[in-house]
This record gives structure tokens, C-alpha cells and sequence, in this order.
């Protein structure tokens, strides 16, 4: 059982990772309206994905009486990551201009 655990926290991990560097705030170069839809689609439903993984990282981790083996030093540090990042990156610039970060390195 704590086997099985185990493996789907490494599971949750490698899924965490996908959308932890994933930024949803899409820069308007020369995509056409529904191109840049398709695109903020695809990325959200994989950001959707990694929340959903943190999620029930965590869920499983805190649940009572758990293993010390289910204590995963890397997927607590990936859950951090992706935390991190999108309230840097996703969450703070959509209410706060001073976290906006001009995609031309101005």
C-alpha cells in the first residue's frame, strides 16, 4: 500500500512539473485572435492540471497517519515550485503592475 502511494506521488510530481514554469499571461505578437485562444487553452488546461496535482499531492500527504516514506522531499519542493511561480508569474501581475514583466526585456 505505501508502495502504490509512493509511485502515485511520483506520478503527481512529473505532472506538477509540466505546468510549473508554464506562464498564462500570453504576449500579442502576431497570433491571430483564435490562435492565441487555442493557446491560452492549452496552456491553462495543463497549469489546470498541475493545480489538480498539487492538490492531491498535498491531500495525500497530510492525510492522517500516513508513512514517512509518502513524505517526498521532490514532490514538496515541486508543489513549492509551481506555487511560487504562478502566484509570481500568473496571480500577483493580473491584479498589480509591478509584477508585470514586459516580454521585450524593456
Amino acid at each position: 500500500s505505501t508502495d502504490k502511494t509512493v509511485k502515485v506521488l511520483n506520478i503527481l510530481e512529473k505532472n506538477i512539473q509540466d505546468g510549473s514554469k508554464l506562464s498564462t499571461l500570453l504576449n500579442h505578437n502576431n497570433d491571430t485572435e483564435d490562435e492565441e485562444r487555442l493557446w491560452r487553452d492549452l496552456i491553462m488546461e495543463r497549469v489546470t492540471k498541475s493545480a489538480d496535482a498539487c492538490l492531491t499531492a498535498i491531500n495525500i500527504m497530510t492525510s492522517p497517519n500516513m508513512p514517512k516514506a509518502v513524505y517526498i522531499e521532490d514532490v514538496i519542493e515541486r508543489v513549492i515550485q509551481y506555487t511560487k511561480f504562478h502566484l509570481q508569474n500568473t496571480l500577483y501581475p493580473q491584479y498589480d503592475p509591478v509584477y508585470r514583466v514586459d516580454p521585450h526585456g524593456g
